[in-house]
């Protein structure tokens, strides 16, 4: 579509309800991500975290709608998913497993703290820090 903007009048522009960023520097990753979050006045949010370690740098991102939870994954390159999550609360946290199943039998716990956990049907897990948490 960009390169629709470099052929059309900036008046034609205007009347097709298009926004033109002029010299805007972002990333194909960063105006993916504002285009989606266009929809998000419907959402609850509960927590966003950010796992900071070395190769990964996945944003990951907890909120109520329309009476579900979904957990949303941005990667470092670019990729997105969203997750339908089930929960239970437990004596650790409000425990959250994919609605779709886990074939490798992982899942996540919502801290007291607000750090999210992830966890293995083996006992395994690593905390990210939340980067900003409401109350779940």
């Amino acid at each position: 579509m960009s390169s629709m903007l470099n052929v059309m009048h900036l008046g034609s522009v205007k009347e097709a309800g298009l926004t033109w960023f002029k010299g805007m520097d972002m990333s194909g990753v960063e105006k993916r991500k504002r285009l989606h979050r266009q929809n998000e006045q419907q959402r609850e949010f509960l927590g966003c975290w950010q796992d900071s370690r070395p190769g990964s740098g996945e944003e990951l991102t907890l909120y109520r709608e329309g009476g579900k939870l979904f957990l949303e994954t941005w990667f470092s390159d670019g990729c997105h998913s969203v997750d339908e999550m089930r929960s239970k609360q437990t004596n650790a946290g409000l425990c959250l497993e994919d609605m779709g199943g886990n074939l490798f039998g992982e899942y996540f716990i919502l801290t007291a703290e607000g750090k999210l956990q992830f966890c293995t049907e083996g006992g395994d897990s690593f905390s990210l820090e939340p980067k900003s948490v409401m109350s779940a």
